[in-house]
């Protein structure tokens, strides 16, 4: 707990020197204490995605890994023992790799919980815009799963990115991160978020054929965001009740 208070209080401190884009940059690799297998890929990829947002400038990162990787940093605020207006959604752009499941992401350890559901995100009433899970099925399109996220997570969230499929342990947010910055003519990124994720050179990289993917946005024109520092976005938008969402193969 102390690590964590204290790189908080660090961040207080610089965020009223500087002003730049945010990022929060997570991942469980080991679920050893679980009954799920590890994740050495989810290691790999994030250190991938930390570096290219690194490397872009202009970027405030913060980063938490296995056992510091908690559900409290983005379970709303509002709810017992959440902690999002710290962490997921005092960030700009938010990522996590691990496990997940229909309507859920799992963590290690019981800050408050080891199982964040689909009733316990609340982005954008503090600073989030885009919040990346890189897990299994969370946003499976089945029943009232998407519906669900929806309504709950959408306080002025632009679009809420994921997999409606089990994605291989690959380098998804190192190439999605690619994906998003331009790195000169010859790249190809500065791509928008829902092409970088649908992107076979992206979001889409090691992944089988046919892997859906999902994103839940606010309002349409969020099909078209691009990250800070890579082109404008579609701002933010108050909850209307209606919600858009894509899916695509890879």
């Amino acid at each position: 707990m102390f690590n964590k208070v204290a790189a908080l209080f660090m961040g207080l401190l610089i965020s009223n020197h500087i002003s730049a884009a945010e990022l929060l940059a997570e991942h469980i690799e080991d679920y050893s204490s679980s009954p799920s297998s590890n994740l050495p890929g989810c290691d790999n990829t994030t250190d991938r995605l930390w570096d290219e947002f690194g490397n872009a400038g202009g970027w405030d990162r913060k980063r938490w890994s296995d056992n510091n990787a908690w559900e409290g940093d983005w379970k709303s605020e509002h709810l017992a023992g959440g902690d999002d207006g710290d962490w997921s959604d005092d960030r700009d752009f938010s990522y996590f790799c691990g496990h997940g499941n229909v309507g859920l992401v799992e963590f290690t350890t019981s800050n408050p919980g080891t199982i964040f559901t689909s009733t316990e995100g609340r982005w954008g009433d503090e600073d989030a815009e885009w919040v990346t899970f890189d897990t299994s099925m969370t946003f499976r399109d089945t029943g009232s799963n998407v519906a669900t996220w929806y309504t709950n997570a959408f306080r002025e969230l632009h679009l809420l990115i994921g997999w409606h499929d089990s994605p291989l342990d690959g380098d998804t947010g190192g190439e999605f991160a690619d994906s998003l910055i331009d790195w000169g003519f010859f790249d190809g990124g500065g791509k928008t978020v829902k092409d970088a994720w649908f992107s076979n050179s992206g979001g889409c990289t090691d992944q089988n054929n046919g892997t859906t993917q999902l994103i839940i946005a606010e309002v349409q024109a969020h099909y078209n965001d691009r990250i800070h520092g890579e082109g404008s976005n579609a701002g933010d938008q108050p909850f209307n009740n209606t919600g858009w969402k894509w899916s695509h193969d890879c």
